[in-house]
């Protein structure tokens, strides 16, 4: 969860432990190879690269940079950057070859024109907690499942310059990325091209298939979810990021444990 207040930070959104949605069907051509590993059994093994299929859904009013006569259908380039910018930082090469890394793939790109009943498009008026939030949650996912059948995780950008109300400490949350549902949701605040391949790590750690969801190299003891270096990718805020984040290969070989490379 992307937040600002004079500057930016992050959290992802502390709901319950992620959970798989068993009525999806089972996707294939996650895993590409394995790393070699002393272990016999291929469950401890690691992937050594996998694909991550993205579904891309704009709401009304959200600021993607797209032309209005373009087909719905049609990537808009802020969502092409962002995803760009994602395939870019999670790899990890050596003499240009492919040492270990994460592919995201669009697998549908819809634009929706008009409001669609039970979502707000005004990321700012999303209700925050109790039953009416988790009701908006599940008519997102419903959505997402409607347009794309075999995606991996539901990414909404959405109007407005933060999700809910401002919070207690005068701090926007800008985007976010949710602990029990394959789902993120990117306002129009949250434009560093470098922010979606943020969220993307919180869900491929969220997922981890030991539920060992902390950073490697955690910020500290009361958020393990970021990483304690300020021109790290997964830094709590991108204040401090060079031109392109740092990302080491031990939170690409982690980002590798996500349940989704192992169906």
């Amino acid at each position: 969860m992307i937040h600002i207040k004079k500057h930016s930070n992050h959290d992802s959104y502390k709901d319950d432990s992620y959970s798989f949605n068993k009525s999806q069907p089972c996707k294939k051509n996650h895993k590409d190879y394995y790393i070699n590993s002393n272990s016999t059994n291929d469950h401890f093994r690691t992937v050594k690269a996998g694909t991550l299929n993205v579904c891309i859904i704009v709401l009304p009013g959200a600021k993607v940079d797209r032309n209005s006569k373009d087909n719905q259908s049609i990537v808009p380039n802020r969502v092409k950057r962002d995803i760009a910018a994602a395939n870019r930082i999670w790899k990890q090469y050596e003499k240009n070859r492919l040492i270990q890394g994460v592919t995201f793939t669009i697998t549908r790109s819809v634009v929706f024109l008009e409001n669609i009943s039970g979502i707000v498009s005004n990321a700012e008026n999303f209700p925050i907690g109790g039953a009416s939030h988790l009701t908006m949650v599940q008519a997102m996912l419903k959505t997402g499942r409607k347009v794309c059948q075999d995606a991996d995780v539901y990414v909404f950008y959405m109007n407005g310059n933060r999700f809910g109300p401002v919070n207690f400490d005068y701090s926007s949350t800008l985007a976010v990325t949710y602990n029990s549902f394959p789902l993120i949701i990117m306002t129009n605040a949250s434009t560093d091209e470098y922010l979606l391949a943020h969220e993307l790590g919180h869900f491929m750690f969220i997922t981890n298939r030991f539920n060992e969801t902390d950073d490697p190299e955690p910020f500290h003891e009361l958020d393990g979810n970021h990483n304690k270096m300020p021109s790290n990718l997964m830094f709590p805020t991108p204040e401090f990021w060079p031109v392109v984040p740092d990302i080491t290969s031990e939170q690409i070989h982690k980002a590798l444990n996500s349940r989704v490379f192992y169906r």
